[in-house]
Order: structure tokens, then sequence, then C-alpha cells
């Protein structure tokens, strides 16, 4: 499959990043983040992920979570060959590209090619525990209607408190508010084995938490970063929601972001 990809291009690069956006977004979301990685020396490689944004595929659908995993091997790829042995790649994921990225690096045979994962928020456990009875009919409908679509429930105030951000949240032409069922057991299924199969996860990993984040469940990201065989490095930042890139405080986690990669191998 062709997905849409993007390169933020530096002339002399001297670290690159592998960015994952999250549910219902697009790559386009992260201008801001790449334009101040740019300043750092770090090439961004990026995209659409299946169903997402201007990549095909039915909007909010997939028919498997290794969809989204085949899209960032690709783009991968693409940086580990631009960057040979010269300088490091990194993953980057948000919310829902969290959870891709912690999938993509566990199933990643080459994963020590890698310089670290860095997440935000990362959709390892949501906050609202799912109903019963909500959990069988989502059974039910997967087998009988697993396209079927309905609105993802995110509302702009609990992504970011900036007002310019909650706007562009609704106005946005490439952003998709519905997601099928079936995309939502997949989700489901990939939780569960992010969990399973953290032991994989090998590379000095950065993760950084909203502490007021409505979404996902904060304590359950410190616990899964606590359990993970390396040193990873958890941060939780009070009173901030879900897009910590979004928030008025950004300067602060796009810091926190740079000097963890200058840590872990940003050539300077």
């Amino acid at each position: 499959m062709n997905w849409f990809s993007h390169t933020w291009s530096v002339e002399k690069p001297r670290a690159a990043m592998v960015l994952i956006h999250g549910t219902g977004e697009h790559h386009g979301r992260y201008q801001h983040v790449a334009e101040e990685l740019n300043r750092h020396g770090v090439e961004v490689v990026s995209g659409d992920l299946p169903g997402w944004g201007r990549s095909p595929g039915r909007k909010g659908h997939i028919e498997s979570f290794s969809q989204y995993l085949d899209a960032v091997e690709a783009w991968v790829e693409t940086a580990l060959q631009r960057a040979g042995q010269k300088y490091p790649v990194f993953v980057f994921g948000h919310s829902m590209g969290g959870l891709v990225a912690v999938r993509f690096i566990e199933r990643f045979e080459r994963r020590e090619q890698l310089g670290g994962a860095i997440l935000t928020s990362p959709c390892l456990q949501l906050k609202i525990p799912v109903p019963r009875w909500k959990a069988r009919l989502a059974d039910w409908l997967d087998k009988s209607w697993p396209t079927l679509r309905m609105a993802s429930g995110i509302k702009p105030e609990m992504v970011s408190r900036d007002p310019m951000v909650q706007k562009s949240y609704i106005t946005d032409p490439w952003q998709y508010p519905k997601a099928s069922v079936h995309w939502y057991q997949e989700l489901q299924r990939a939780m569960g084995e992010a969990w399973e199969e953290r032991e994989r996860v090998t590379v000095p990993t950065l993760v950084l938490q909203a502490g007021d984040d409505m979404l996902v469940d904060a304590d359950a990201v410190e616990r899964f970063a606590a359990d993970l065989p390396v040193d990873a490095t958890f941060r939780r930042f009070p009173g901030m929601r879900h897009e910590l890139l979004n928030e008025p405080e950004r300067d602060e986690v796009l810091c926190c972001i740079a000097e963890w990669m200058k840590q872990h191998g940003l050539v300077m």
C-alpha cells in the first residue's frame, strides 16, 4: 500500500526521528514539532497512517493493526537508509501513535539499530473502562458489521487547554472524528499485546505523560514504563492534558525531548 509520507529535511542531519500521529489526526498537526526538531538538526520522517489524513483506505478503519506497523516500518527503513551509520534514528509516537511505536519496536527484529523511543501520552490503557455490555456489543458488531463507524468521543477540550488548538481540532479538514467497530477491537488487542511483549522494548525509552489526561490512564502508563527491561525515563506533567505538544507549555516538553535525545546519541 502507498501511504502518504512526508519528510521535514535538514541540510546536515545530526539525528532522525520517525514521527507517528494519533487517532483521527494526521502528520500535519506536528508541523511545529518538526520545525523545532529541525532547529536542533533532527530530520523528521512521517506521514499519515492508513485510514487517516491523506493516506488511502476507509476512513477510521483498519483490517489489522499490522497495517499501522507496515507503514511505520516503511518510514523507519527510509530513515535508517538515509542515516547510514552517521547518526541515530529515533521513533516518536503520540497517543495511539505511542501504542503503534511500542508494538513496532516489540516486533521489529532490528530494533537495536534504533537510537531510542519517545512516547507522549501513549495509549496503553484507556482512562474510562468500557462497560461489559458495551464490550459484548462490540464483539457482536465486529462479526456482523465491522466497518460501522461511530464517533470517537474525543472532545477538543480533552486534548488541550489552548483555545486555538481546540478550534483547529474542529475545523481541520484532515481530522476525522469517527472510528470503526473493528478498529476499536484491533486497538484493544494491540494494547493487550503491548503489555504481554513489553520485555522486547530493549531500546532507550522516554515516556512523557499528561497529568490531567482524560483519554489515557496515566497511572497505567507509569506502570508500563517501570516494567520495561531498559532504564526508561518517565515524566508526568501535572495539570497538562492529553496532547502535551499542543499545550501552552509545549516548549518545555519539546526541550525535554531535545535534551533526552542529546543524551542518547544526537550528534552535537
